[in-house]
């Protein structure tokens, strides 16, 4: 084994091994400016992609994990919302459909719409949080309306820019109905995740009168 012996951080100008050591024959001329340069040159060359794809890789790793705390989220959001009174629900419906606009959107902010054991658990569906991810009012929202929608229903909630995008795709894909199922609503939940990339997930399910 070789042992490195340094004097003084100076240029090297020979290496030889004598008795079992490596030593070196410095000079006293020091690092030039235009070695520093090179030096601090090809660090950066190689270090700055290093720190770019490792912050790269911290954002996304931080993005999945909304992703899949807004996910939980949702599917307890739909577990929870099964257990409103559905008359309550129900009464919201048709005023909702008398005044044309044929869907109801519960938040954080529209709980007191609802009875008051069913605001209580509203509040506590909306104030979620899961590995330390919490969403506002603004990112996340549910919307419900009747199972059986006819084209007319459709074609109205698919043009409202009240609506996310992703809610009005969806209701676009419902087939059009005039068949009236009074036990059963439609629901739809959506989470903004990522606000920086306006990444969303929606979760659909039903609330039945059992």
């Amino acid at each position: 084994m070789f042992y490195i012996l340094f004097y003084k951080c100076y240029n090297i100008h020979d290496v030889f091994i004598v008795g079992g050591y490596m030593t070196m024959k410095l000079n006293n001329k020091g690092f030039s400016i235009l070695e520093i340069f090179a030096v601090i040159f090809i660090s950066t060359v190689i270090i700055f992609p290093l720190i770019t794809t490792l912050v790269n890789n911290i954002e996304i790793n931080d993005r999945e994990q909304k992703r899949r705390s807004a996910s939980n989220i949702a599917n307890g959001t739909l577990d929870g919302i099964n257990r409103f009174t559905f008359t309550d629900i129900e009464t919201l419906i048709n005023t909702a459909n008398s005044n044309n606009q044929y869907y109801i959107e519960l938040n954080k902010d529209k709980c007191i719409d609802l009875g008051p054991e069913d605001e209580l658990l509203c509040d506590q569906i909306f104030s979620s949080i899961w590995n330390n991810a919490y969403f506002d009012v603004t990112q996340f929202r549910v919307f419900i309306m009747n199972y059986s929608l006819p084209q007319g229903y459709i074609d109205s909630l698919e043009v409202n820019v009240l609506i996310p995008d992703a809610v009005r795709t969806i209701i676009g894909n419902f087939a059009p109905s005039t068949a009236t199922n009074p036990d059963l609503y439609n629901v739809i939940i959506w989470i903004e995740y990522d606000t920086e990339t306006n990444r969303t997930i929606t979760q659909t399910g039903l609330i039945s009168n059992e």
